[in-house]
């Protein structure tokens, strides 16, 4: 399955259904296609060729969609950029940018500005639609910094972009659903992919841009799929507490990026959906374990199940596989796997280390710590910073925080908190608090800002916040 072809299917025999519903508006798939068509003739209008890689900076976020829907349906690679990244040091060329104002400090070859026009040419008789010749090509091109701000651009070739789709769509089977609310930005690695996996199998997008735009439009839409990271979910229930509305049209809610706290679950199963689906995944991968109710409210930590498609261990520092239940170094070798394009293709073969440490119960349950370039070594113990911030949430007083490892004497480390708060928080009781919780969870500073700094996917961006905190 080609996904541009599918949604052009739809936009043919079903063109009145909505295909992206935004909170004042909405498209059809007959829209969408038109778009496509007609956006199409314009990129080979503009001098694009097939087989060139094109960045895409573009904020509308239907816009942002059919342009890099045009794209690969003539064959060329797309990356979607929001104005930072700099893909010259994530390794590779950009030989033109699609653009609608939105501007970047970076060079990234000549600029091409999206024009309303463009959705409204129509179809050129005398272009030629050529598409990728082979399923082996580059076809996508996603920017993965995570949490590390060690810039990282992952290829993915045709083949691994539509079984992603595939997948992605298999996964959402347990229940039967026809419209998706997707919190992440289309712009984002999350956001983007769910959209697809929706539109392919001609199903509906609910757009929100906010937490209470997201409670006003369950209701109004009758959404039955909510697709989401742990930090939408706490916002949704933040909104609650002022807009108590009922969701029972809401189905299944489907969240990655991060781990649920346990009381977080609670709230979220009691005022919105009983079902929850967590799916741990990375921009290398893709899918590597599901989790369902017994999984996501399993105290142990548990993610969920390693998926059937990928093959995973837990290693020591000298690469070797460990025992089941032994903690160490997750790694994954995946059917569909990216590569960074700094190795080349050559490396999708190999196993993708994510970063995280954890381990794997005998009946193939995949538990997490933590990022293992975050563990904080207190009396050469690793401390896993999440397992702290997990601890405080629902503290009096706190509404977010961030465990860091900072610096210490001796080329060692000590643990800093920095807690968002509007009320104040009780510093002398956090720290007692912790200490009974695990004695090495000793707090050296505790300090304050409006905001945690987090990624698109909800993540903690703690190598920003320790430069901060260092240069402060």
């Amino acid at each position: 399955m080609r996904f541009v072809d599918a949604l052009m299917n739809h936009g043919a025999s079903n063109p009145e259904k909505v295909a992206i519903q935004l909170p004042d508006r909405a498209v059809t798939f007959g829209m969408v296609a038109s778009g496509i068509r007609s956006v199409t003739s314009a990129i080979l209008s503009s001098g694009i060729e097939r087989g060139q890689t094109i960045g895409v900076r573009i904020e509308n976020q239907i816009r942002h969609l059919i342009v890099v829907s045009a794209l690969y349906r003539l064959g060329v690679v797309s990356v979607s950029l929001s104005g930072q990244e700099d893909p010259i040091s994530a390794g590779f060329k950009i030989d033109a940018t699609i653009s609608d104002g939105l501007q970047s400090p970076m060079r990234v070859g000549r600029t091409i500005t999206l024009k309303d026009e463009w959705f409204t040419l129509g179809v050129n008789p005398e272009h030629q639609i050529l598409g990728f010749a082979s399923d082996t090509q580059l076809a996508r091109i996603i920017m993965s910094s995570g949490t590390t701000g060690i810039p990282k651009a992952i290829g993915h070739t045709v083949k691994t972009v539509e079984d992603r789709i595939a997948i992605g769509h298999q996964t959402l089977a347990i229940t039967q659903w026809d419209r998706m609310l997707c919190l992440p930005l289309l712009t984002s690695s999350l956001g983007f992919g769910s959209a697809l996996q929706a539109l392919a199998y001609g199903r509906s997008v609910v757009i929100a841009e906010s937490a209470t735009d997201a409670l006003e439009m369950i209701g109004l839409h009758a959404v039955d799929l909510l697709v989401c990271n742990p930090q939408h979910l706490q916002a949704m229930v933040e909104a609650h507490h002022d807009m108590p509305v009922q969701t029972p049209s809401l189905k299944l809610i489907k969240y990655g990026g991060d781990s649920l706290p346990l009381e977080l679950a609670l709230l979220v199963q009691k005022k919105f959906c009983k079902d929850m689906l967590c799916v741990y995944s990375s921009t290398e991968t893709g899918p590597i374990a599901l989790g369902d109710n017994a999984h996501i409210f399993d105290k142990s930590g548990v993610t969920g199940m390693i998926a059937p498609w990928v093959k995973v261990e837990i290693v020591d520092t000298e690469g070797k596989p460990v025992a089941a239940g032994r903690e160490g170094r997750l790694r994954v070798k995946s059917p569909w796997q990216g590569y960074d394009l700094k190795i080349g293709p050559e490396a999708a073969g190999d196993w993708m280390y994510t970063g995280d440490f954890g381990s794997i119960s005998p009946n193939g349950a995949l538990s997490l710590i933590g990022r293992a370039s975050d563990a904080i070594m207190i009396d050469d113990t690793l401390v896993a910073p999440e397992a702290i911030e997990r601890a405080l949430y629902g503290f009096p007083g706190i509404d977010d925080v961030a465990a860091l490892g900072m610096p210490a004497a001796n080329h060692q480390q000590e643990i800093w908190l920095v807690i968002a708060s509007q009320t104040g928080v009780d510093e002398a009781g956090i720290r007692t608090f912790l200490a009974m919780k695990n004695p090495l969870w000793t707090i050296a500073r505790i300090t304050f800002s409006p905001l945690i700094d987090r990624n698109k996917m909800g993540k903690i961006v703690r190598h920003a916040m320790r430069k901060k905190l260092l240069n402060n």
